[in-house]
């Protein structure tokens, strides 16, 4: 997986720039907390009244 290749290493290859780093904040929170509505839609979905 990519984010295991960007997350390994001691730090020293990560992006200077602090827009590149909030970039990245604001990505990975968007993914996660997407896929969380997305688990919760599909287990509202299956689980009955």
């Amino acid at each position: 997986m990519a984010t295991i290749e960007i997350v390994k290493g001691d730090g020293s290859e990560a992006p200077r720039r602090w827009s590149a780093r909030f970039g990245w904040l604001v990505g990975i929170w968007a993914v996660s907390t997407a896929a969380f509505f997305i688990g919760a839609s599909l287990l509202h979905l299956l689980v009955p009244r």
